[in-house]
């Protein structure tokens, strides 16, 4: 178990830095070469229509093969996504084909993270173990970020494609060295049992958690439209956010191991940090991106210690299943209605931040409603 955990977190610190070198300026690559705002939403909600679907034959090549396979498709995927950014063009096809490749990495990538990440953590010591990954998927995105903002600025897409295959190459040896012993194939995925017996409000919750993604990806074109129009802008600013996260995670997950969790806190303090993110300039600009990202991560450890609780419940393929339909269709509702009835950034992240209010009166349920159920682990 112990070198499983070692090259876990290997493929973490790799894959992460090797991603985040561009994904976080795919829509502003977007932007920059001609797409109009309304366009580039559109290909996000592609993404998400086009990730509802993979979900299913996603996740019956993990039961039927294995995850190893989803972590090449994803890589593959990902690879390919950076090869056509090199030949943009004004077309919805276009935008059809990057949504794809994008939706392909995302799901193949992560169902196949997701479950290496919570067969080889602890039951017993569930938050420290994540807050060390945590810590791992910090520091990466703390120098790959603002590194591929240099690299796409000053020099070319090209460089960062080399660097991403040598990378990505090394993070699949990290996956085929974990060795895991359970039969999860012996177990149906069946999406309905699964989603009846997960509590109404625990999907709300997990759904509202994933809208982060939406602002995740509204924020850099925020920047590039009212802050300043340069990718260096959009990496110093993710750069602050990751910074101060670091120790705070270990901490924190420390605090939260103790029978003691501080969702709904977090989820107040990150909405407010995000509003004023959105309403501040100049040096108080990069203050408030520093709390922000404390808030957020502050967010997510209080959220996935609940999560990783609720996902021993159920054998892993079906929760997988629930999860990911879950987020995707939250993730292209909410983005679908950005589309046709929203046309500032700013107004759009107002209103993804109004809806992440939900679970402030809706408590994460970890328990599961049927304990006879086929799609749960046997008592």
């Amino acid at each position: 178990m112990e070198q499983n955990r070692k090259y876990l977190n290997s493929y973490v610190f790799i894959s992460t830095f090797a991603r985040s070198l561009i994904e976080i300026f795919v829509g502003t690559i977007l932007f920059k070469a001609g797409f109009t705002l309304k366009e580039v939403i559109l290909y996000y909600v592609f993404i998400n229509i086009f990730s509802f679907i993979l979900d299913f034959p996603y996740l019956y090549i993990a039961k039927k093969h294995s995850n190893r396979v989803l972590s090449i498709i994803g890589i593959v995927s990902f690879l390919s996504l950076q090869l056509a950014l090199n030949f943009v063009h004004l077309t919805y096809w276009y935008l059809l084909l990057l949504s794809f490749l994008f939706a392909s990495y995302r799901r193949g990538y992560w169902i196949s993270r997701r479950y290496y990440t919570f067969q080889v953590i602890d039951n017993q010591n569930i938050s420290k173990e994540y807050s060390f990954i945590s810590i791992l998927n910090q520091l990466a995105l703390l120098l790959s970020s603002y590194i591929g903002s240099l690299l796409l600025e000053y020099i070319s897409i090209k460089v960062i494609i080399i660097i991403s295959i040598l990378l990505l190459i090394i993070s699949l040896y990290c996956v085929f060295k974990i060795k895991l012993e359970t039969e999860i194939n012996k177990f149906k995925i069946d999406l309905k049992e699964s989603l009846k017996v997960t509590p109404f409000k625990t999907i709300i919750n997990i759904g509202c958690y994933e809208l982060q993604n939406v602002i995740s990806f509204l924020l850099p074109l925020y920047i590039i439209i009212y802050v300043k129009n340069t990718y260096t802008a959009v990496g110093i600013i993710n750069l602050l956010a990751q910074l101060a996260t670091i120790i705070f995670l270990y901490v924190y997950g420390l605090l939260i191991n103790k029978n003691k969790n501080y969702l709904k806190f977090s989820i107040i303090f990150f909405i407010i940090f995000k509003v004023l993110q959105v309403e501040t300039y100049g040096v108080l600009l990069f203050i408030i991106t520093f709390i922000s990202g404390l808030a957020a991560k502050m967010y997510e450890q209080s959220y996935h210690k609940e999560l990783l609780i609720l996902s021993k419940n159920y054998e892993f393929h079906n929760f997988n299943l629930v999860y990911e339909c879950i987020q995707n269709l939250f993730r292209m509702v909410v983005a679908a209605i950005l589309y046709f009835f929203v046309s500032d950034v700013r107004i759009m992240i107002y209103i993804v931040l109004g809806i992440m209010i939900l679970p402030l009166i809706l408590k994460f349920n970890t328990s599961v409603k049927m304990k006879k159920s086929d799609v749960l682990w046997k008592e």
